[in-house]
């Protein structure tokens, strides 16, 4: 007889062997077994703590694998009520650590800025496929074996790379984490009940509100872990470079994503914003998270402010060594610049001001029916850390605009507001 417990292991199980099994100490390429094997042992049993904490509070079980994939994609997956597992590619490990490697060898360089426009005819450059391309057939070799080569273009001394993929792995897990503790998916299946989601448009509008769901607990959860971190290793002298790398591995996080989605109007619809306003919402979170905790946030303002320049210039200093071709030369009629879709410029601020208040308003319309509609056990942040930056005029502009997505939430906000008010008579 196999029990409820038993059961739920052995969906666990199956979905881990589906992604791509567990992690042994012989999967890392090997150019990189030595760096990162035993970094991820660390992160993966402080990580696996630390959400031990979190099913305590919620009631839950979450298992945390570190998979043996080549690719991009992180997943939290309920197996059972109340059962998550979160799993993460090693594949994405290793890119974020090359990444971060080839990032600082930009540290001491000039600051370079590159003007790019933003071109629909855009390609990967060739050297850089292996970080933000797709990963390679079996039958082509070892899927790292490009990587390995972009890897050894650079040197540099290894020990803030580790860290900042070490930083980094901490805010994917969170994110993903946030995901199985705010229970988006059975909060789904609770509004299509109700009859508040009833379509596949209304769907989207629910996912796109759970990835930014997602993105800012994962941004309390990740400040916090790394508090918890310093506090018990007595390294508290050592906060001001540790923020400094969580900010910076932040930015590095949202490069690495979605490159070859440039324009704020590529992502208007669909589960994610742009990452330009993706970054701000880390920011805006953060540093909401610091007024409320100032004891433990002295110094992050600052850093944060830092990691994300540091960061930028080192993105501005890869897309100069792209355009004198140190990475492959474009085909005609293409370009290979900007290399992420992360870029800044004066020309597009206001867009992207306006877009961040765009997706305040939406983040916010849909957690009001989420909260008020959950039964069941969620992940909290604490109310002084709860985000809420949209103001009256934002709001005012959102309703006023002939935006599809916008009006798709205030119709379910509106709907929402109907059942409660028959509820209550």
């Amino acid at each position: 007889m196999v029990t409820s417990e038993g059961q739920s292991h052995l969906f666990a199980d199956e979905f881990i062997a589906a992604t791509g099994g567990a992690v042994t100490s012989e999967d890392y390429p090997p150019f990189l077994r030595d760096r990162l094997s035993q970094m991820c042992t660390g992160t993966l049993l402080f990580s696996r703590w630390w959400l031990s904490v979190g099913d305590s509070k919620t009631g839950l079980h979450t298992r945390l694998e570190l998979v043996n994939s080549p690719f991009f994609t992180c997943r939290a997956k309920e197996v059972s009520e109340g059962e998550y597992v979160v799993v993460v590619p090693l594949g994405l490990v290793c890119r974020l650590y090359v990444l971060a490697h080839l990032l600082l060898g930009y540290w001491n360089s000039d600051k370079f800025y590159v003007p790019v426009r933003q071109s629909e005819k855009w390609q990967v450059p060739p050297g850089l496929q292996p970080l933000f391309g797709k990963a390679r057939n079996e039958g082509d070799g070892p899927w790292w074996a490009e990587l390995e080569d972009l890897f050894a273009r650079v040197e540099i001394s290894h020990y803030d790379a580790v860290r900042l993929t070490e930083v980094a792995l901490m805010y994917v897990i969170g994110h993903e984490a946030a995901h199985a503790y705010r229970r988006h998916g059975k909060a789904l299946e609770a509004l299509r009940l109700r009859g508040l989601v009833r379509d596949e448009t209304e769907e989207a509008v629910f996912r796109r509100f759970a990835e930014t769901d997602a993105d800012l607990m994962g941004t309390h959860w990740a400040l916090d872990a790394q508090w918890i971190g310093l506090r018990g290793s007595g390294q508290l002298d050592e906060a001001g470079v540790a923020y400094l790398r969580m900010s910076y591995a932040v930015t590095m996080v949202h490069a690495l994503y979605d490159v070859h989605r440039k324009e704020i109007g590529a992502y208007q619809t669909g589960a994610y914003c742009h990452p330009v306003v993706r970054r701000h919402f880390f920011t805006e979170a953060s540093h909401q998270m610091a007024h409320a905790y100032p004891l433990q946030s002295t110094g992050w303002v600052e850093a944060e402010l830092e990691g994300w320049g540091k960061c930028l210039w080192a993105l501005h200093g890869l897309n100069k060594d792209v355009l004198v071709g140190r990475f492959g030369k474009a085909p005609e009629g293409y370009t290979h610049l900007p290399v992420s879709a992360l870029q800044y410029n004066m020309s597009e601020g206001l867009k992207w001001t306006n877009d961040f208040g765009r997706e305040t308003v939406l983040y916010r319309a849909v957690r009001r029916i989420y909260r008020d509609t959950v039964d069941f056990s969620i992940g909290e942040t604490p109310p002084a850390v709860d985000f809420h930056p949209a103001g009256r005029d934002v709001w005012r502009r959102a309703m006023a605009s002939d935006d599809p997505v916008i009006r798709t939430a205030m119709s379910m906000l509106g709907r929402h507001f109907e059942a409660s008010t028959k509820d209550l008579a």
